[in-house]
């Protein structure tokens, strides 16, 4: 069925568009005639630069996460093949570095789906556990790589400098305090996440602990660094008033603390020891300075 569908796409026109269509996961779209392409009518790569003619995929062609690029060969969408502002960033999905390195779409941003472990290659390779192999400062992390990898043991007892390190090695960043806000709108705030067991979880274990992204584990298993440093901390508190629970708050400089204090790095959404009365999506602390580390901490990256 496949070389069928290959001729004819070659001999009509609006078989073009209907490849792209059909990429967006098995979805159907029924052509001009009787005939319907499906996306597992179409090899990997069968897509050539000479069956698309220029200026014929138009932006209401393409699907949200529909162009990966295990579906067109190299060089096969050029500019001269898409119409003007047919590919526009809400079309592009989140890929990672390899099919296993997971990122979701959250607004404008990639976030990765799961909180990081640290491998020796940015695609693969052997995943990284024990001490990490640089400095705490983070001035000779050339030889770590950050990745969103399901069903492995997160990466904890990293400081902030080689987490930023590793990521940057990956092509990617530590999320903004906002934008991890961002991504953990929806994820539940109780015993769905690893708030409560004492021991960290394997990425996405706990399948519950979802945001309306489909970001994994943004509540509990462990404490996440994001981007932002802020005074240390030397107190903590809860947040006020109706809609925030009752999620910790340790952030800034009391009144009557000493002025000379050192920054503090960010870190949200709690850990396996939390409970839901620390742990949650509204959780943030800045207790802990950037050199810090411990086996409540790890991360997850954007870009």
């Amino acid at each position: 069925m496949r070389s069928g569908i290959s001729k004819h796409v070659r001999n009509n026109v609006v078989g073009y568009v209907a490849l792209f269509i059909a990429l967006s996961g098995g979805t159907a779209y029924a052509l001009d005639g009787s005939n319907t392409v499906f996306s597992d009518d179409i090899v990997n790569q069968e897509v050539k630069t000479e069956d698309i003619r220029d200026a014929n995929v138009m932006t209401a062609d393409i699907r949200h996460d529909a162009v990966t690029t295990v579906k067109i060969a190299d060089g096969a969408v050029s500019t001269g093949k898409l119409a003007d502002g047919a590919v526009t960033a809400p079309k592009l999905g989140c890929e990672g570095n390899s099919p296993d390195d997971v990122m979701v779409k959250v607004g404008s941003v990639c976030v990765d789906r799961y909180e990081n472990s640290i491998w020796d290659a940015p695609t693969g390779g052997n995943q990284i556990t024990g001490a990490i192999p640089c400095a705490p400062n983070g001035q000779d992390c050339t030889n770590i790589y950050a990745r969103s990898v399901a069903g492995v043991t997160p990466t904890a007892t990293i400081t902030w400098f080689q987490a930023q390190q590793a990521l940057a090695n990956s092509g990617k960043r530590l999320p903004t305090n906002a934008e991890w806000q961002m991504a953990v709108a929806g994820t539940p705030d109780s015993t769905d996440c690893n708030v409560s067991t004492g021991s960290l979880a394997n990425t996405g274990a706990n399948a519950a602990c979802l945001s309306d992204w489909d970001a994994n584990d943004m509540v509990g298993n462990l404490w996440e660094w994001v981007a932002d440093w802020d005074e240390e901390a030397l107190a903590c508190a809860t947040w006020p008033g109706p809609g925030f629970g009752d999620d910790t708050t340790c952030l800034g400089r009391a009144s009557g603390e000493p002025s000379t204090r050192r920054p503090g790095a960010l870190l949200r959404g709690g850990d396996f020891r939390s409970g839901t009365s620390a742990g949650g999506p509204f959780a943030v602390s800045g207790i802990s300075e950037p050199s810090d580390s411990d086996v409540t901490i790890g991360f997850r990256g954007a870009r």
